[in-house]
């Protein structure tokens, strides 16, 4: 009877855990786009042509090509690198971890 109550808490404890990283990870996801498109605004602003989407349809992997531009164009503009440039490396590498720990707990 104790092994079963175990194996149930233990149970609903680790799947809790994989909701939260999976929903954070989600969030995350929404975050890392919304800070590319704020990228890609700023960008805009200042005379560049950038773009995420085609013809409306899906999102382009570019944003790792106007990733340095921005770094660029922002300490130019503003004397220093932009936070949306280390909100972007955080989110990603915040991504990647959960994304392997989720799997991980999964496996």
């Amino acid at each position: 009877m104790a092994l079963n109550k175990y194996l149930y808490v233990h149970f609903f404890v680790m799947t809790k855990t994989i909701l939260i990283i999976g929903c954070a990870t989600l969030v995350l996801i929404w975050v890392k786009l919304w800070i590319s498109v704020k990228i890609i605004a700023y960008l805009k602003s200042k005379g560049h042509k950038a773009g995420l989407f085609t013809n409306r349809m899906y999102v382009k992997g570019k944003i790792f090509k106007y990733l340095p531009l921005y770094k660029k164009v922002s300490k130019e503009s503003d004397g220093k690198v932009g936070i949306l440039y280390y909100s972007f490396y955080v989110t990603f590498l915040l991504f990647i971890l959960l994304l392997i720990i989720g799997v991980y707990l999964v496996s």
